[in-house]
């Protein structure tokens, strides 16, 4: 149990860095910044804290949100669960810049704000289901 849940914690954290790679109107940083950098730095802490803070989202919000949009779901053939990992996701962001980590901020930019959530749970469903896959094999 504890392996899996360390595990999980690398897979976000690595997943996290990949949204902040491939997103440019996104960025975790360690400090309070004007603007994203360029290419995201690899700051391990922040990327861990953040890792924590989605497994746990993961953990205690993402089921319930699984059960209230069953129908929803069921219609749409699965595709509506991308609008509840980018909820998550949304959550993730509130969460650590509301919980005012010392060294841990999301920064958002631009003006369809849900539109970059939507693009961040994809890439971590995709990079999700990878690991997933390899670690079966």
């Amino acid at each position: 149990m504890i392996r899996r849940a360390i595990l999980s914690i690398i897979a976000n954290s690595i997943g996290l860095y990949l949204v902040d790679y491939f997103l440019g109107n996104l960025c975790f940083v360690s400090e309070a910044a004007a603007s994203c950098p360029v290419k995201p730095e690899v700051n391990l802490p922040v990327f861990v804290i953040a890792g924590i803070v989605l497994g746990l989202l993961n953990t205690f919000v993402k089921p319930f949100l699984k059960l209230v949009s069953l129908p929803i779901t069921f219609l749409t053939a699965g595709l509506f669960m991308f609008i509840v990992n980018g909820i998550v996701f949304g959550l993730l962001v509130w969460l650590i810049n509301v919980l005012n980590f010392e060294t841990l901020q999301v920064l958002v930019f631009g003006e369809n704000i849900w539109l970059t959530y939507l693009y961040a749970a994809i890439i971590l469903g995709l990079f999700n289901i990878a690991t997933h896959w390899l670690v079966r094999k």
